[in-house]
């Protein structure tokens, strides 16, 4: 692969946590529950870290022809799983316009996972490939935070896609 082809790929992937990031911060202005709003906002925090380690990665590779995946510390999205759960088992039911936001939100997502997941598969180097294979986990994480929440608005009984109880319990 060209080193061009490479900056472009980077440099792609850069713009799409730009947008996302501006996304999830519009979305934290538009969404009416306070824990949908910290939610987007953490969210926003991991796409301007994600975005901070693509362009370290881009600067390490214009200057030395390596894409260096830099070493990432322990993700906050992990640390908040369970004072989401908490929360969302005291916050007060969210309203259509929330899950419009939250749908729209996760569609944001799969297409990063789907465009991470496609730089894997066409990566030109082991550290590329790590790189990438860590943002596709951390988008993951990602679209399963916002299931949670669409989980929640709808009251169907689901949590994360799998069901919660059954009658004939």
């Amino acid at each position: 692969m060209e080193k061009d082809q490479k900056t472009v790929i980077i440099e792609t992937a850069i713009e799409a946590e730009k947008e996302t990031l501006r996304t999830y911060i519009k979305s934290a202005i538009k969404i009416s529950n306070t824990l949908g709003k910290n939610m987007f906002l953490k969210l926003a925090l991991d796409e301007l870290n994600h975005r901070e380690i693509l362009e370290k990665a881009l600067k390490n590779m214009l200057e030395g022809g390596i894409c260096k995946f830099p070493e990432v510390p322990k993700n906050d999205v992990i640390k908040i799983v369970p004072d989401i759960e908490n929360e969302i088992k005291e916050s007060i039911h969210l309203g259509q316009d929330d899950l419009t936001v939250l749908r729209i939100a996760q569609k944001v997502e799969q297409n990063g996972i789907d465009y991470y997941k496609d730089c894997v598969k066409n990566s030109w180097d082991e550290e590329s490939k790590n790189m990438f294979s860590y943002l596709v986990k951390m988008e993951e994480e990602h679209h399963s935070l916002i299931q949670m929440q669409i989980d929640y608005i709808e009251g169907t009984g689901y949590w994360l896609g799998l069901r919660e109880f059954t009658l004939d319990d």
